[in-house]
């Protein structure tokens, strides 16, 4: 898939790049409100209480302060407000359609997600990616956490399974200091030490400002920077010109008072946008990880001090240069970059675990040998799947005592292909790696970001040399990736 355009708007690529930061450092967090939803068929705050109002003579459409509608609901029936519990379980229960803002967030390691949506989009769309989630929807909840969970959902206005708790007219907001008081200090630590985006949230929760407004007290200048999504104002949008530039002037005015809570906005032309800039954060974030493909039994044309020299210098430089490395650790490959990635790791004092990943099906004989083909199939694809980029060196290995083209290495190839995955093959160092390159050329436009490199890729046999060239395809994809 590419995106045209998506990154050439600076807001949005500078947005794209510092989220992607926070999710490679586990800062992320998501804050999303009831925009996110009407993706998935669920309504708005306005077509929640459209009837309500309609019912006390008001119409909702002339209406920009909604909790007061809701208030005004629950006075004129005596302060009863079962018809308003009764809406939220109506409108929020029924099927929803998939999301495709969330099933990009579900694929990403973000742990902490805020919401004032009753619904379960979020909680549903991360366990359908086989995340384990924690609920925080009361207070007590937030003493008792899930162990080993994936991510925290907190529902900072209720959910549909208390509907009677939901948070909804004055009266709900006038003691929420008091029913959520543990909320809000864990939603100040996240938003003190963590890097928001808001997704569908309008910014008319008088609870929330005050939040971001004690944060701004405290902090002052030195407050994280947090994201928006805003639409752009177009002249389209309105009956005459005059509203159109009392709307924009409107629109400046209340994003320069955000910027003093540390709130940027992110302006997009259309909410589909969301999606693929999401895309773009997932891909960057990826290239922070790097699988090295290779077998080697024999090093063909290539001396072995000349290929341990560039198999031990590429862990090195890729650690030093800050990447995460995964590879097989197969024979003749595998052993030499791992040593270079662990001199990088002990001269720069990292956590191991953090930087070095060594996947490998176990070498078992006899009649233990025999591994279910499915399990094998879903170990292998993982290996790659939560890397951006694969690199392929050498590649052979012997089939009845005959050199030839390592089958695992071309499979590697195609599970790479399969997942859109960058591939960045050595063609020089011939075999498994050579053959890859040449049917890249021959597909050459499905692989354009190749194309500056392919003569060097093919030639060049200096080992310094050709670290630098990884290095710099690796920038030159993380720079551009947007187009490919």
């Amino acid at each position: 898939m590419k995106f045209r355009n998506i990154r050439q708007n600076k807001n949005i690529n500078d947005f794209i790049s510092e989220y992607a930061k926070a999710i490679s450092s586990s800062t992320a967090a998501v804050f999303a409100g009831a925009g996110l939803s009407c993706d998935s068929g669920f309504v708005n705050w306005k077509d929640l209480l459209r009837d309500i109002a309609q019912s006390i003579g008001l119409d909702i459409d002339k209406e920009t302060d909604l909790i007061s509608v809701a208030q005004y609901y629950k006075n004129e029936n005596g302060g009863n407000r079962n018809k308003l519990n009764q809406d939220i379980l109506d409108n929020f229960t029924k099927y929803s359609s998939p999301n495709k803002c969330m099933d990009i967030l579900a694929t990403l390691p973000i742990k902490t997600y805020w919401t004032t949506n009753y619904d379960h989009i979020i909680e549903n769309t991360l366990e359908k990616h086989d995340k384990k989630v924690d609920v925080k929807i009361l207070q007590n909840n937030l003493s008792i956490n899930i162990p080993d969970n994936d991510a925290v959902v907190y529902k900072f206005h209720g959910d549909i399974l208390f509907p009677s708790e939901a948070v909804l007219t004055k009266d709900d907001y006038e003691i929420f200091n008091i029913t959520h008081n543990l909320f809000i200090t864990s939603l100040q630590g996240d938003l003190i030490s963590k890097t928001f985006i808001f997704i569908g949230y309008s910014f008319n929760d008088p609870n929330f400002l005050q939040v971001l407004s004690k944060i701004r007290i405290l902090l002052g200048e030195n407050s994280r920077m947090h994201y928006f999504f805003t639409k752009k104002i177009t002249r389209s949008d309105f009956k005459n010109k005059n509203e159109y530039l009392y709307a924009h002037l409107k629109r400046k005015l209340f994003l320069k008072d955000l910027l003093r809570y540390g709130i940027q906005s992110v302006e997009i032309e259309n909410y589909s946008d969301i999606p693929q800039i999401f895309e773009c954060i997932k891909r960057l974030y990826l290239t922070n990880s790097i699988f090295i493909s290779g077998s080697c039994r024999n090093y063909g044309n290539w001396n072995q001090t000349d290929a341990y020299e560039l198999l031990y210098n590429t862990g090195y430089q890729l650690v030093k240069n800050g990447f995460k490395i995964s590879t097989g650790l197969i024979e003749g490959v595998g052993p030499q970059l791992v040593n270079g990635a662990l001199t990088a790791i002990e001269e720069m004092n990292l956590n191991i675990e953090k930087v070095l990943s060594i996947k490998t099906l176990p070498l078992i004989k006899g009649s233990d040998a025999h591994i279910k083909y499915s399990a094998k199939k879903k170990f292998q694809d993982n290996m790659i799947s939560q890397a951006g980029i694969v690199i392929f060196f050498f590649g052979n290995q012997y089939y009845n005592n005959i050199l030839d083209i390592s089958k695992g290495v071309i499979h590697d190839y195609e599970r790479a292909k399969a997942q859109q995955k960058y591939i960045i093959p050595i063609g020089s160092t011939g075999f498994a790696a050579e053959w890859i390159l040449n049917n890249i050329e021959i597909n050459i436009n499905d692989f354009t970001y190749l194309k500056p490199f392919m003569k060097r890729l093919k030639n060049e046999r200096n080992p310094e040399k050709i670290v630098t060239l990884v290095l710099e395809i690796i920038n030159y994809i993380r720079k551009n990736i947007e187009f490919f």
